[in-house]
C-alpha cells in the first residue's frame, strides 16, 4: 500500500472518482482550503463505491461537538492534534486489520476459532457442532471477536457492536461473563486483555 498525498481536496475527489477500487484508508484534516474536511467527508460518504472506506479525521479542533459531528457523518475515528505519530500509526494499523477482517467475513458464511463456529447466514453460533443460545447483544459481541481473532477489541468497540452505546462499559463485562458460561469447554479461548478489552485466539 503506497500513500498518495493531496494538498487540494478538490483534486482528491476528482482522483477518487477515477479509481476502480476503493482505497484502503483515508486520513483527513478538517481545516483545509477550497473545501473543509466536513464537506469532503460528506462527499465521500455520498459515493456508493466508497461509502465503507475507513476514514480517520486528524484535527486541531478539539471540541466535543466537532468530534461528534465528524463521527456522525461517517468518520471512523477522530485523532486530536497535536498527537504522537505512533498513535496515528497504531490507529491506521488497527483500522486496516478491521477492514481486512470485515472483507474476510463478508466472503465467509461460517468463521471458526477452534470449536467455535459463527454462522453469519443463520445468525447462530455452534460449539463442537452444537448450537448455543445467545442474546442478540451476545451474538454481536462474539461475532466481532471471532472476526478479529487474535486482536484485542476494546470495550468501547464491543459496546457499540451491541447497539447499547449509551450504556456503561461495564455492560460489556456482564455480556462477556454470560458468553463464557455458554461457550462451556471453549470458554478459555475468550480472553481478557487487562485495561484494554477482550480477544479470542486459539494460540496458547
Amino acid at each position: 500500500m503506497e500513500p498518495v498525498l493531496f494538498a487540494s481536496p478538490v483534486k482528491f475527489l476528482a482522483w477518487l472518482d477515477a479509481q476502480k477500487e476503493m482505497p484502503d484508508l483515508l486520513i483527513l484534516d478538517i481545516m483545509m482550503p477550497e473545501l473543509s474536511g466536513i464537506e469532503v467527508l460528506k462527499a465521500v460518504r455520498k459515493r456508493p463505491s466508497f461509502d465503507s472506506m475507513p476514514i480517520i479525521v486528524c484535527s486541531a479542533r478539539a471540541a466535543e461537538s466537532d468530534v461528534l459531528l465528524t463521527l456522525g457523518l461517517g468518520a471512523d475515528t477522530y485523532v486530536r492534534k497535536p498527537f504522537n505519530p505512533h498513535e496515528l500509526v497504531a490507529q491506521v494499523s488497527a483500522m486496516l486489520r478491521r477492514a481486512q477482517a470485515g472483507a474476510t467475513a463478508s466472503t465467509q458464511k461460517v468463521i471458526t476459532v477452534g470449536p467455535i463456529a459463527v454462522d453469519s447466514a443463520r445468525k447462530e453460533v455452534r460449539v463442537d457442532g452444537k448450537t448455543i443460545e445467545l442474546t442478540p447483544a451476545e451474538y454481536r459481541i462474539l461475532t466481532m471477536l471471532v472476526e478479529r481473532k487474535g486482536s484485542v477489541v476494546s470495550r468501547d468497540d464491543l459496546l457499540r457492536a451491541t447497539g447499547e452505546s449509551d450504556a456503561l462499559e461495564r455492560v460489556v463485562d456482564v455480556h462477556i461473563t454470560s458468553i463464557r458460561r455458554k461457550l462451556g469447554n471453549a470458554a478459555h479461548l475468550l480472553r481478557t486483555s487487562r485495561s484494554f478489552g477482550y480477544y479470542i485466539d486459539e494460540a496458547p
